[in-house]
């Protein structure tokens, strides 16, 4: 049975937070839930910074600059709001610690540390632009904290053509790298990618719902996300990784 939404859209602000009108529970699951926000806008652009330096095709330069901006951009609106309700970045990241070494934090944590080359570009684009705009169009634009919602609905469109620029890109990459470069890429990268939206029917998602800081359980949003891409990978001849059913997802 869905679980029964409490709280209505944008009903929610920072006031109401910082004066204490709302549940302390509803405070702490949105704080970890904003903080681990801003940590995926931070290590996303951190990777950008390091394709910037590990890619030397130059016609990709004016589009990882440009996201490289964005990025920075909607991880200071998401770190800004957590410093309107009393929490830096400092102590946002530090309570990230735990959840950082979890798999849902596998694909940027690769993007900022190891990825390299144009095709791990294109990679992370859609590990984490892809699935970052289902997470933030299906679940964030419609929270119950007001401010949340208003980052997304900037962040949805400011990022819009990074999602544009991932399909576009995949198709010049069969062309330029062949079909079994791409394929073996994508089994590298998509279990991170699926584990991006992280494990299914947990408490902390439960109560995201209830409160309406969340919409849809990640296991709806993974769904949404695999086939989109297998259908992409289908008009372009590519094998969409079979993966194992249970979260963390690995290749079958």
């Amino acid at each position: 049975m869905p679980i029964r939404r409490e709280i209505p859209s944008r009903s929610i602000d920072a006031a109401a937070i910082n004066e204490r009108r709302v549940d302390p529970h509803y405070t702490r699951i949105l704080t970890r839930l904003l903080a681990a926000h801003a940590l995926a806008e931070k290590l996303t652009a951190l990777g950008y910074q390091r394709a910037l330096e590990t890619i030397d095709n130059p016609e990709l330069i004016p589009t990882i600059e440009k996201n490289l901006a964005e990025e920075r951009k909607h991880a200071r609106l998401i770190y800004r709001a957590l410093e309107e309700i009393g929490m830096n970045q400092q102590a946002a990241d530090r309570s990230m610690i735990t959840v950082l070494k979890a798999p849902s934090f596998d694909a940027p944590s690769y993007f900022a540390g190891h990825a390299s080359g144009e095709l791990d570009l294109l990679m992370a684009s859609i590990s984490l632009d892809t699935t970052g705009l289902i997470m933030i169009g299906v679940n964030y634009k419609d929270s119950s904290y007001a401010p949340h919602a208003d980052a997304a609905e900037i962040i949805l469109e400011e990022e819009a053509d990074h999602e544009i620029f991932a399909s576009k890109q995949l198709g010049e990459a069969v062309a330029k790298f062949g079909t079994e470069a791409v394929n073996e890429a994508f089994r590298k990268w998509i279990p991170r990618a699926v584990n991006f939206f992280g494990p299914p029917g947990t408490g902390f998602t439960y109560d995201c719902l209830r409160y309406g800081l969340k919409t849809r359980d990640n296991e709806d949003l993974a769904e949404i996300f695999t086939t989109m891409l297998s259908r992409r990978c289908e008009q372009l001849g590519l094998d969409f990784p079979e993966l194992t059913p249970g979260y963390p997802h690995a290749l079958a």
